[in-house]
């Protein structure tokens, strides 16, 4: 079973046993808002199909769970046509984002011939866009999108990220 380990956290396949803690997670409106295929309220009936339906993760397509050792699952990140993900509300502010995204970036480009990320966001998402660009990323257009939590369409920052870009990134972070 594929894992990526981090410095702090697990990206992991997903479990039946995690539905609970899925779905209470991403059930929080602050959380589902901003998920625009994510339907609200969020039921552990909905969390439990979903996980049960995730594909094993591989570089092309992926769905992890974000597991931190001592508070357990805190969130999810998938690339599938774009790169997204969330955190529970409880962790917000402590670079988990960035840490697991940039994980499963870097497994996407190095088992890949991918050259480019998508990745979108709601246009008053500054979160999700300040992690985004500092991953990398950089603006290509705007599009509306329906979401499901907010019942209407929403504007969507579209962005992308190169693998040359990422690499050049990654290569001065580490230098």
């Amino acid at each position: 079973m594929t894992e990526l380990v981090t410095e702090r956290l697990i990206l992991r396949a997903p479990r039946p046993e995690d539905a609970p803690c899925y779905a209470l997670g991403i059930s929080e409106f602050a959380v589902a808002k901003w998920l625009t295929p994510v339907p609200w309220p969020y039921t552990l009936s909905m969390a439990q199909d979903f996980l049960r339906s995730a594909p094993a993760p591989t570089p092309e397509k992926a769905f992890f769970i974000i597991e931190h050792p001592q508070k357990g699952l805190i969130g999810c990140v998938t690339l599938v046509s774009e790169l997204g993900f969330w955190i529970a509300r409880p962790h917000w502010q402590r670079g988990y984002g960035m840490e697991a995204a940039s994980a499963l970036i870097d497994w996407h480009f190095d088992g890949t011939g991918a050259e480019a990320i998508r990745s979108s966001a709601h246009h008053n998402n500054i979160a999700s866009l300040r992690l985004k660009a500092k991953l990398g990323f950089v603006a290509t257009g705007r599009e509306m999108r329906f979401s499901q939590a907010l019942q209407h369409n929403v504007e969507h920052v579209t962005t992308a990220l190169s693998r040359t870009d990422w690499r050049a990134r990654r290569n001065d972070l580490c230098a």
